[in-house]
């Protein structure tokens, strides 16, 4: 087996906004409070109250800019996940579905793994 030696370095392109850490920290709270499960629904209105915003068409497509850019790819070299090495891996945050009155979404576990391991700029756990 090969000896990876993980080194923590800044990851994220840019700074996320308000919004995005508060949502982001919302959904890693809602996944260690439901037992750390990955998938999750998540009321429309919960968001709309945690961001106040109002309950419009502008609103939804506020939210889901701040699922674009919570789902900005992040590189990873020498990424170990489930005893496989991967040279370089690109990961994402969520995968996500709005409906009429929810998102349903599943948490990267392999996002999770780079946040909690390589990430100096690490934002669910701060």
């Amino acid at each position: 087996m090969i000896n990876i030696e993980i080194e923590k370095t800044n990851l994220l392109y840019e700074e996320l906004s308000e919004d995005a850490l508060r949502l982001a920290r919302a959904i890693y709270n809602t996944h260690v409070k439901n037992d750390y499960y990955l998938d999750m629904q998540i009321n429309l209105k919960n968001v709309y109250n945690l961001l106040n915003l109002e309950e419009s068409t502008e609103s939804i497509n506020y939210i889901k800019n701040l699922f674009i850019e919570l789902n900005e790819p992040i590189c990873v070299k020498n990424f170990l996940y489930k005893h496989k090495t991967y040279p370089m891996r690109f990961v994402i945050f969520c995968n996500y579905t709005f409906t009429d009155d929810a998102i349903e979404l599943e948490l990267s576990e392999e996002y999770l793994e780079v946040e909690a391991r390589y990430m100096l700029d690490a934002f669910l756990t701060n």
